[in-house]
C-alpha cells in the first residue's frame, strides 16, 4: 500500500506521516511515485485540508476526489511504463499549481539501475513560495516587477512556462501544450511597442480604460479594450472546459481555474503588464 497524503498550504502531495502535531511546522517531502511494471497496488488517499482532486490522466488513475476527513483506497495496477505527470485538479488554494509530480512505472529489468530510476524520478518542480515564507512577495516595485512577481506566486509559470513561453504538455489536449503568454501584445492587437509603453503607463496610474475609448490614445485601441475585456474576463471566471484532440480520450488535466476570489483588477493588470512587457518587438 502507498499512503498519499494532499497539504495543500505546501502544494504537494506527500508520502510522508503527516499528523495533527507536524501538520503545522514540518516541511513535507513530495510524493515520487515509482511502481514496477506490472505492479498491483493500493493507493491509500488522505487530504489534512481541503478537497484535493488526483489524477493521473495517461494511465488511467482518476480524477479521484479525496475530501479532508476522508480515507480512500483506490487498486491500481501500473500496465504502461514511462514517466508521468500526476496532478490536483481541484482548485485546492494558494499552491494549487504546483500540487503534481512524479508517477512512474519501470520496467522490472530496468528498476535496478539507478541511472534509469533517478531520470525516471527526478524532481524539477519548484514550490519554493509554498515552503519559505520570506519568499513571498511585496508588491512595492514597478507594476512590471510586480507583475513578475504574481506570475511566479501564483503558480502561472506552472502551465504557461518560465515567462509565459509555453512549453508545458497538457494531456490529450488539442494543441497538446498550454497556449503561451509572451505574445500577449499582439493577442490584445497592440500594434508598437509604444502603443504597449502606454497601456503599461495606464496601468501604473489605475486609469480606467473603458473612459479612454471616447478619446482613443492610439487607433487600434478600440480593439484592444475588446481583448482586454475578454482576457480579464477568462481570468476571473476561468475556462474550465478545454478542447481534447481525442474527444473519447481522456480531459486534459490542465484548465484555466478562477482567480475571481485571488486576484484583484490591480493585480490581473500588473500581470498582463509583465506579459506585454515580455513580447518580442524587434522580432515582430
Amino acid at each position: 500500500m502507498i499512503n498519499i497524503t494532499a497539504v495543500a498550504a505546501q502544494g504537494i502531495f506527500t508520502e510522508d506521516v503527516v499528523n495533527g502535531w507536524n501538520n503545522w511546522y514540518k516541511t513535507f517531502k513530495r510524493a515520487n511515485i515509482i511502481l514496477t511494471k506490472g505492479e498491483k497496488v493500493i493507493l491509500r488517499f488522505t487530504s489534512v485540508d481541503v478537497t484535493h482532486t488526483f489524477y493521473v490522466p495517461e494511465v488511467g488513475l482518476g480524477p479521484i476526489v479525496v475530501e479532508a476527513g476522508h480515507i480512500y483506497d483506490v487498486p491500481f495496477t501500473a500496465n504502461i511504463a514511462g514517466k508521468f505527470t500526476y496532478y490536483c485538479t481541484s482548485v485546492c488554494g494558494h499552491c494549487h499549481n504546483y500540487m503534481r509530480g512524479n508517477f512512474s512505472v519501470i520496467d522490472k529489468a530496468d528498476m535496478n539501475n539507478p541511472e534509469i530510476v533517478k531520470r525516471m524520478t527526478q524532481d524539477t518542480i519548484r514550490p519554493s513560495c509554498c515552503i519559505n515564507n520570506s519568499d513571498k512577495i511585496n508588491l512595492t516595485s514597478s507594476i512590471v516587477n510586480n507583475g513578475k512577481l504574481l506570475f511566479k506566486d501564483k503558480g502561472c509559470f506552472m502551465c504557461h512556462g518560465e515567462g509565459g513561453k509555453g512549453g508545458v504538455y497538457n494531456p490529450n489536449y488539442a494543441t497538446q501544450y498550454v497556449p503561451t503568454l509572451n505574445t500577449l501584445a499582439n493577442k490584445l492587437k497592440i500594434t508598437s511597442k509604444e502603443e504597449a509603453d502606454s497601456i503599461i503607463k495606464y496601468f501604473e496610474r489605475g486609469t480606467d480604460l473603458e473612459k479612454l475609448n471616447d478619446n482613443p490614445p492610439f487607433a487600434s485601441y478600440s480593439r484592444f479594450l475588446a481583448q482586454y475585456n475578454s482576457i480579464t474576463t477568462k481570468i476571473l471566471d476561468g475556462a474550465p472546459i478545454v478542447l481534447k484532440a481525442d474527444s473519447n480520450g481522456v480531459a486534459p488535466p490542465l484548465c484555466m481555474p478562477s482567480w475571481k476570489y485571488h486576484l484583484s483588477t490591480k493585480d490581473i493588470n500588473s500581470i498582463i503588464a509583465y506579459m506585454i512587457n515580455k513580447y518580442d518587438w524587434a522580432n515582430d
